[in-house]
């Protein structure tokens, strides 16, 4: 079980709420520049233009994924994943948009549940952003009627309002909170929010057993590497990892940090592609 971040028993206590308000001023110094509008003090364009991106996005057909979810005998519901991808993926950005990400999750994660014997669950997803990934996979454990929790982590604040780049800018700045209130049911009864650096929040959670986890944070090789060890000094034959934007060309620190991993670690992989250069790994531990 998920067990949240304590001192040593025989820390005197003048010494523990030393070291405790230390780490507070700590992670909070970390955390102030992600919560002064990082994406901007206005919207990035008028709900239109998110509309025509979206309507540009959600006809896009990608024939593996198809065959992966025939495959695995799962797949996310169609107009639910569409209306979480509206308000949580469509941006405007220079690179093509693409929310295939959730079918995958969606089609692995319950994939895995039909199999798994643990009870409940523990999910870990790294890069919240908006809430998309997490919520794919909240929707899973709902689905599949299996007890569990998705932890989240980003720096990315939960709770201080802001503009996010996403169709619910034209009604002002607004808490992560508020951005996924119409999933509002799943998020309390499966997610929790972290706000900071994973270097120091995964090393201090002392997690138990991680059944399946999300790796989707900093895209440098020193990031996924070290975020992927943690990770797997918690599972057990079977659990897996997936992994975003596994591209050589576009992320070459993703694909040697997952190829270093899968040796070090003792997993198993399949790479599955979108479009070039959206690609993601899938990696089981043996």
């Amino acid at each position: 079980m998920l067990r949240r971040y304590s001192l040593r028993n025989n820390v005197f206590p003048s010494k523990e709420r030393l070291l405790r308000t230390l780490l507070k001023k700590l992670v909070t110094a970390n955390n102030s520049p992600w919560s002064a509008f990082p994406f901007g003090k206005k919207p990035k364009a008028p709900a239109e233009t998110y509309l025509r991106l979206f309507n540009d996005a959600k006809g896009k057909r990608y024939l593996d994924i198809e065959k992966y979810e025939e495959k695995m005998g799962h797949a996310a519901p169609t107009k639910w994943l569409e209306e979480l991808a509206l308000q949580t993926q469509i941006v405007v950005k220079q690179s093509p948009l693409c929310y295939a990400h959730g079918r995958v999750l969606y089609s692995t994660l319950a994939d895995y549940l039909s199999g798994c014997d643990e009870d409940p669950v523990v999910i870990v997803d790294i890069g919240t952003a908006r809430g998309f990934s997490a919520l794919c996979m909240a929707k899973v454990l709902e689905d599949k009627n299996t007890p569990g929790t998705v932890i989240t982590f980003d720096v990315l604040p939960h709770k201080e309002p802001m503009y996010w780049n996403c169709i619910a800018d034209a009604n002002g700045p607004q808490t992560r909170a508020a951005l996924l209130r119409p999933w509002a049911e799943l998020v309390e009864k499966y997610i929790i929010f972290y706000q900071g650096d994973v270097d120091i929040f995964l090393p201090a959670f002392g997690m138990g057993r991680v059944n399946f986890a999300f790796i989707d944070g900093g895209h440098g090789y020193n990031n996924v590497i070290f975020e992927g060890e943690q990770i797997s000094r918690s599972q057990k034959t079977g659990d897996m990892i997936v992994f975003d934007d596994y591209s050589v060309d576009k992320y070459p620190g993703v694909v040697k940090a997952v190829n270093e991993l899968c040796q070090r670690c003792d997993y198993d992989g399949v790479c599955m592609q979108a479009e070039r250069p959206r690609a993601y790994f899938i990696a089981t531990k043996n």
